[in-house]
């Protein structure tokens, strides 16, 4: 029986195959959007899962001055002892309810890596002295050596399976002999312990390489915490909180010490506001509204499946009938109808297989995932989609399966499609005004994220964006490097101080000459002279005098005027104390003061998703910081500069390869994720509006069909083909009217949604709207009036001969 059913489907699909490759076409883009939705939220929501007891695993976070830090300072910070640092990480290991401890901090700089004779370059270079508690609490796989080399002793590494194949040569998983082999790190000498597997891009921090030392060689670590899994974490919480008192009572003396808290490394991707991430965790709301793009595709699908079954359906009346006639039942013909839409919804599947190893290498680069380009290699997701193209089918199926399965036999044979109720609002006009609500709606969200793209990249950051670099080298070579950079033709200015277009980083407390009031929004940063020339930077001061001064920007000028009572101009030498509970141990001074000498015009130090804070500006002779060199340059001949750059630091024989940042690309590095979206959201709405255009076709399709005697009957009656297209397209200028009136405040809301995760946006004009709106019924006439023109150009005697 059921291979009849089979049969008598494939025979449909055959018989109208435009109509079944419309409808093929229409499940193969949707469902692809769908998997392509589900996979990249299960892998936005799976960061971390990969490790064995990722449920009990916990990154330990210190509150200080009103903000959260995810790096622990050492008691002495920078001095800190090998001893005092173990120390540390033992006695949190002993506190009540711990299993385990793991201390590191990896490098972002790079370092020259040396095997033999083979030398390369590598970042992100992780530094531990728990290299026990490393290997035990995460799970990596080994490839080569064991794991439990590496966590034996010390001065030994971990290699990545990337940073091994760079070295050794892809077969280098068959040479046991390089267990032991010596490894180069800059200088320093280690012993490789085991290569591991890449580690996955589904977790909130990676390395190419580990490393097993003494002493880590920061003011501070991430510290992450194994808890027993019997254990409560709020009392392992408070139990670490008296143990970390213990070991370092003068946090309790300082009052800005807000304790420490268990962060779930599971919840760190999308759970996280907290500095110094070492990467930019997800957003919610972002991967919400994805989620939400497929969604409404997926509906568009279902609509167009929808309505060109029931076109297809209602050709097959008098067939239909016969079958009914002799003896079919109304179930065993709705049954019928649901085997071969859920079939067809099948069918389509190895097709969404086929694009999806086609697209998902192109979809990991756009969007930074690690997704498998085998639609089979994720049980779960594969499976979700298969229980979407089910019940697509079914859903599909129902409309046919109630209005043309439960009619009689007589209004079968008639064959009188007008009959149907389907020619009311809430069924044939419903599911058009649904599609066009989703279509203006996606269309006008997706409008606006790329307006808000574009304002963020012509913003005027108050700082030269382009033609402006950092480079970095040691600090006893900077004087020469730096004399040899400014004798490169094109090079405008070469300077030292803070870098900008970074990550938010700790805020300071400060008070404001006579107030008592402590405020702890400033941000701190530093610039020599020619470092202030170099970025652009527009002050109050007409020249900068040597030594050393302090400026504030404009925002702060304001808010300490406001709170003083005065103008901003005022304000020069004002003091101003930062640090108030700092204490000098020698001189018994409290903070760090400093006079205001002038007013510099407000900067986007962070992104636009940031409000512009106090900013304090110190411009002082002979500064150095961190080998930081910065470069202004002519636009016009970066490709000479950069050449000239290389050529000069080659002659310097560092231990470390040289590093240039482009202040543009770490700008831009900045809205990664946004313009991530946006590209996304764009690729979406273009299917949105194909799928669409298939939607209408479909409808149309069927509105002539329903009403081909009607046509004919105008057409015999002296009608031009002109005014049976006028006559079609009109009554869609209500229908568009009526989306457009429904998708504005849905979409409305859902862009003001989007844009409210940045400080600085554009402002939703309304005319948006209006004019995705006319551009649809535009669209819309096109299609409607091109499949209208044809159906008028029938001969009247095809369509009454019937009669």
């Amino acid at each position: 029986m059921l291979r009849n059913y089979i049969k008598i489907a494939f025979r449909g699909y055959l018989r109208n195959r435009q109509f079944t490759f419309l409808i093929l076409l229409s499940l193969v883009s949707g469902l692809f959007v769908a998997y392509m939705g589900m996979a990249y939220i299960r892998f936005e929501t799976g960061y971390e899962s990969f490790h064995n007891d990722s449920g009990n695993i916990y990154r330990l976070v210190r509150t200080y001055r009103s903000q959260d830090y995810s790096i622990i300072g050492f008691p002495s910070w920078t001095d800190s002892s090998p001893q005092d640092q173990v120390l540390q990480s033992e006695t949190l290991k002993s506190s009540m309810g711990v299993k385990d401890v793991s201390q590191f901090i990896i490098s972002p700089y790079s370092e020259f890596i040396k095997a033999g004779e083979k030398q390369i370059a590598s970042s992100d270079i992780l530094s531990t002295n728990t290299p026990a508690g490393f290997v035990q609490m995460f799970s990596w796989k080994a490839k080569l050596g064991t794991l439990e080399n590496f966590s034996s002793g010390n001065k030994k590494v971990l290699l990545s399976a990337s940073m091994a194949e760079k070295l050794f040569g892809a077969g280098f998983h068959t040479q046991d002999a390089l267990i032991g082999s010596l490894i180069l790190v800059g200088t320093d000498p280690y012993e490789l312990a085991a290569v591991i597997e890449d580690v996955p891009a589904n977790t909130h921090f990676r390395f190419n390489l580990a490393l097993s030392t003494d002493r880590i060689n920061y003011w501070g670590s991430r510290v992450y915490v194994q808890a027993d899994p019997l254990a409560n974490p709020n009392e392992v919480e408070k139990q670490l909180n008296a143990t970390i008192l213990s070991f370092n009572p003068r946090l309790s003396q300082d009052g800005l010490y807000g304790g420490h808290f268990l962060q779930p490394i599971k919840d760190i991707h999308l759970n996280s506001n907290i500095l110094y991430e070492s990467k930019t965790p997800g957003n919610k709301q972002y991967i919400s509204l994805i989620g939400f793009f497929a969604i409404l595709i997926l509906l568009i699908t279902l609509f167009n499946f929808a309505n060109l079954t029931l076109a297809i359906k209602s050709k097959a009346g008098k067939s239909i009938g016969i079958r009914k006639a002799i003896g079919a039942q109304s179930k065993t013909i709705a049954f019928q109808f649901f085997l071969e839409g859920i079939l067809l919804s099948l069918i389509s599947i190895p097709f969404v297989a086929v694009l999806v190893s086609l697209s998902v290498p192109y979809f990991n680069v756009l969007m930074g995932t690690a997704i498998s380009p085998n639609l089979f290699s994720d049980p779960f997701t594969f499976m979700g989609l298969i229980a979407l193209a089910i019940a697509i089918g079914f859903l599909a199926s129902l409309i046919p399966a109630l209005y043309l399965g439960m009619r009689s036999v007589v209004s079968l044979f008639k064959g009188d499609l007008n009959q149907l109720n389907f020619q009311t609002f809430f069924g044939r006009k419903y599911m058009i005004i649904s599609q066009l609500v989703i279509l203006i709606g996606l269309s006008s969200v997706s409008l606006l994220i790329s307006k808000q793209i574009e304002f963020v990249k012509k913003k005027d950051v108050g700082y030269k964006k382009e033609g402006l670099l950092f480079a970095y080298t040691s600090q006893g070579n900077l004087g020469f490097f730096q004399q040899k950079l400014r004798q490169i033709p094109g090079v405008l200015a070469v300077g030292n101080g803070s870098s900008f277009g970074i990550q938010t980083f700790n805020q300071g407390t400060y008070s404001i000459e006579g107030l008592e009031t402590v405020f702890d929004d400033s941000n701190q940063l530093y610039l020599d002279q020619e470092g202030l020339k170099a970025y652009e930077i527009q002050s109050t001061l007409t020249e900068i005098p040597m030594g050393r001064l302090t400026l504030i920007n404009k925002t702060a000028a304001e808010k300490f005027a406001k709170v003083k009572g005065v103008l901003p101009e005022d304000l020069i030498g004002t003091q101003v104390i930062t640090e108030p509970d700092y204490t000098n141990e020698e001189t018994g001074q409290s903070g760090i003061p400093f006079t205001i000498a002038g007013i510099f015009e407000d900067i986007h130090l962070f992104s636009l998703h940031e409000r512009m804070e106090p900013y304090f500006l110190t411009v002082q002779e002979n500064l150095v910081m961190d080998g930081r060199s910065i470069v202004s340059y002519d636009p016009a001949k970066e490709k000479e500069v950069v050449a000239a750059v290389e050529s000069v630091y080659a002659k310097l024989k560092e231990s470390f390869p040289l590093e240039l940042e482009f202040l543009s690309e770490n700008l831009e590095s900045l809205y990664q994720q946004d313009n991530r979206t946006a590209d996304l959201l764009f690729y979406f709405n273009a299917i949105a509006v194909f799928l669409a255009g298939i939607g209408i076709i479909g409808v149309t399709l069927f509105l002539t069909l329903a009403r081909r005697k009607e046509i004919g009957i105008r057409k015999v009656l002296g009608a031009s083909a002109l005014s049976i297209v006028r006559g079609t397209s009109k009554e869609y200028i209500g229908m568009v009217g009526l989306a457009l009136l429904i998708a504005w405040p849905l979409s409305y809301w859902a862009a003001d949604s989007w844009l409210s995760n940045f400080a600085y946006r554009i402002s939703i004009q309304q005319w948006v709207f209006v004019v995705v709106g006319i551009i649809t019924l535009m669209v819309v006439s096109i299609l409607v009036g091109t499949v209208a023109y044809k159906a008028a150009q029938e001969n009247p005697v095809e369509s009454l001969k019937t009669e």
